[in-house]
């Protein structure tokens, strides 16, 4: 029994010895292989979001052959999947009731805001139009750029009054004939597109090497549903899309602006039309596209989870390998967002505007902002003569209901409606209206203003 009992308590350690000198001879063929450190593969999928990835998604359709670029691993998989998914279920209905002019039956419209996460940046701001009268409170999105371009140019200061400063622009828009009613736009990719590929290629490659088959299946995965993707959402049309003019439209000139951004768009109806009523839309040509797009939204998320399960299986090398991956692609996306962005802007510009001339001025006041406004837009006899539309215009833009203003609007509107220079003395300010001297006195100031704009204007015209 002694024999017996100890021949039982040897047995078990054979094949345990065994166990242990097989799983010493599959984990030394890898570098790291004797690491005791593993990297938390919680803290990885948490660490890169998807946010900048799927930005890279939706801009680089307005590059060329954008189907092959996006044959790499990503971060944050699981975010591009879920707003994919959303894109491929947001069929426009509208666009097979009224299909736009160039537009083919069989297209399929969806929500472009699913895929431009921050529509709310291509929204711009509020038009008033001078000769239609078109009030809009949000126009598109080359209003918005317009305003970004405008921002930031320096323009002459005019001296007078300063409360808050009021930057004019006017733009002189001319017809262009690159402009249709719907446009499409092909870049050349960047070369640097290539990296993350190539990078992906190898450290899958790499780990195929070295018998990292947890690390090689993940990355590979990744690259497919990555890959995949961009063909199948490469395969839309993003379209910048305006509403053709009515014959016998009037003349489009307005003021697009906020408060201390004004600019006054003088020409052409058909492109100050594009300007204030342009949008991007997007497209596939058929649902079967729309279906596709909804199965890759699918295989993402799901190479989302085996992630989380299988890369903790690797070794250490094997782990470093996907996080470089992984880190690449995303640099990438963070240099993609910013890559040539001026320039692709500029060529949008040329593409629709053709080459505006522009004159900036740095007003010290909004009342004499609003005034040169009138004056420049005034070049035209249907202006001029019209005296309600001019009272239109300053009751959006000006305080209005108070007495002083109304005044001060009634002798600047008779100016101009009957080409008068705009300079005053004290038989306008001492107005029988305006029996207390606090009111004349700002009815005064107001019309200082006046003379300051008109001043401005004689100078610049």
């Amino acid at each position: 029994m002694p024999h017996l009992l100890t021949l039982e308590m040897y047995i078990p350690g054979i094949p345990e010895a065994v166990q242990l000198h097989d799983r010493s001879l599959a984990t030394d063929s890898s570098p790291l292989s004797n690491a005791t450190f593993m990297l938390n593969s919680s803290g990885i999928a948490g660490l890169l979001g998807g946010e900048e990835a799927l930005s890279t998604v939706a801009l680089a359709q307005i590059y060329n052959r954008r189907k092959w670029l996006g044959w790499y691993n990503t971060p944050g998989t699981y975010i591009i999947g879920k707003h994919l998914r959303r894109l491929a279920r947001s069929v426009i209905s509208d666009l097979h009731a009224n299909p736009g002019p160039g537009t083919e039956s069989g297209m399929v419209q969806v929500d472009l805001a699913l895929l431009l996460q921050h529509s709310s940046r291509f929204k711009g701001s509020v038009f008033k139009g001078i000769y239609s009268g078109t009030s809009l409170h949000e126009t598109g999105p080359l209003a918005s750029l317009l305003m970004k371009k405008y921002t930031g140019m320096s323009g002459t200061l005019i001296e007078g009054r300063t409360t808050q400063p009021v930057n004019v622009t006017i733009a002189k828009l001319e017809q262009n004939p690159s402009l249709q009613s719907q446009m499409t736009f092909d870049h050349s990719a960047p070369i640097c597109a290539i990296i993350p590929i190539a990078v992906s290629l190898a450290t899958c490659g790499i780990c195929g090497l070295y018998c990292e088959w947890y690390a090689f299946s993940i990355i590979l995965l990744g690259i497919l549903a990555r890959g995949l993707t961009c063909v199948f959402v490469g395969s839309g049309e993003l379209v910048f899309d305006h509403p053709e003019l009515t014959v016998g439209s009037p003349p489009g000139d307005g003021i697009l602006g906020c408060d201390h951004e004004l600019v006054l768009l003088k020409g052409h109806e058909n492109v100050v039309n594009a300007i204030t009523r342009g949008r991007f839309i997007f497209h596939f040509r058929s649902k079967h596209a729309c279906r596709m797009v909804e199965l890759c939204s699918f295989f993402l998320m799901a190479q989302a989870i085996a992630q989380l399960i299988c890369v903790p299986q690797s070794n250490l090398f094997g782990q470093l390998m996907f996080v470089f991956s992984v880190v690449t692609s995303w640099a990438y996306s963070l240099w993609f967002l910013s890559y040539n962005k001026v320039e692709v802007q500029e060529e949008f510009f040329r593409s629709v505007l053709g080459s505006p001339k522009l004159e900036k001025y740095v007003f010290p006041n909004r009342s004499s902002a609003i005034v040169s406004l009138l004056l420049f837009s005034g070049d035209n006899e249907k202006l001029s003569g019209d005296s309600k539309k001019l009272k239109k215009i300053m009751d959006v833009f000006l305080p209005s209901g108070t007495l002083v203003w109304e005044i001060w609007k009634g002798i600047v509107i008779e100016h101009l409606t009957n080409g008068q220079p705009l300079y005053f003395d004290d038989t306008h300010w001492n107005h029988q209206d305006l029996p207390s001297e606090p009111d004349r006195s700002l009815l005064r100031t107001l019309l200082k203003d006046a003379e300051t704009a008109y001043t401005a204007f004689g100078r610049n015209r």
